[in-house]
Parts: structure tokens; sequence; C-alpha cells
């Protein structure tokens, strides 16, 4: 028997095991019918796993990051971990560790890599 999404009408393949828990719909269909509302849909909800959220970009914000804190070590800035491979340790600690940070700020981990990728470099200099 196939099942069929009652909101796009569509067979429902990867997410079969999850059918009734999403109220007869695809993961996605459930996320814009129930959770994602009143944000555009185009734009990542505070939702975890928002379909939207590799839609926001963030490369440049990244990149501009980056281009921030080589000025900041340039000029010879006190970070905790001011050598490459501290920083680099750091950097892969706090992304290991990034869902007890959003935790305690209370915030749901970004969808959008990008935006975690962002945190994790400004943290790596201080991150312990």
């Amino acid at each position: 028997m196939d099942l069929i999404c009652r909101r796009c009408n569509r067979p429902v393949g990867t997410s079969a095991q999850h059918f009734e828990t999403f109220e007869r719909m695809h993961y996605v269909c459930f996320h814009y019918e129930f959770e994602h509302d009143p944000v555009d849909v185009d734009t990542e909800c505070m939702a975890g796993g928002c379909p939207s959220a590799s839609l926001a970009g963030g490369r440049a914000q990244v990149i501009e990051t980056a281009k921030e804190l080589a000025v900041e070590a340039a000029s010879g800035s006190s970070w905790s971990n001011a050598e490459l491979h501290e920083y680099l340790e750091a950097f892969a600690a706090w992304l290991a560790d990034s869902d007890g940070f959003y935790l305690n700020q209370r915030r749901v981990r970004p969808g959008n890599g990008w935006e975690v990728v962002k945190t994790a470099l400004r943290a790596a200099t201080v991150y312990e």
C-alpha cells in the first residue's frame, strides 16, 4: 500500500516510518503545515531542523568573520587560543560541544551550517 501525503498528495518514501507521527505527511509538509508559521517559508524558523535553513545563506558572514579574526590576530589580540594548533583544537571542540552552547542560550541549534561555523570561528578564540 502506497503512503500518500495528505498535504501534497505525493508518495511518502524516505520518512515512511514516521508517516503516522507526521500526521500522514512528509516531514517537510508537516513542518510547513504546523511548525513554521508565522515565518515566511523561505526564512529559517526557530524549529530545529527547519528545511528552509539551507536558504538562509551565511557564506558571506563566515567570510567576513574570518577576515575580522585575521585582523584581530595580526594586531596581537590576546586570545586564549592564539597558536594555530590551539585555535583549531578549540574550534573542533566547540563544534563537538555546540549543542550544549545552544541549550545554555535557550536557542535551537541553527539548521544553517554557515551560522554554526560563524559562531564557532569566534568562539574558538576563547573556548577551553
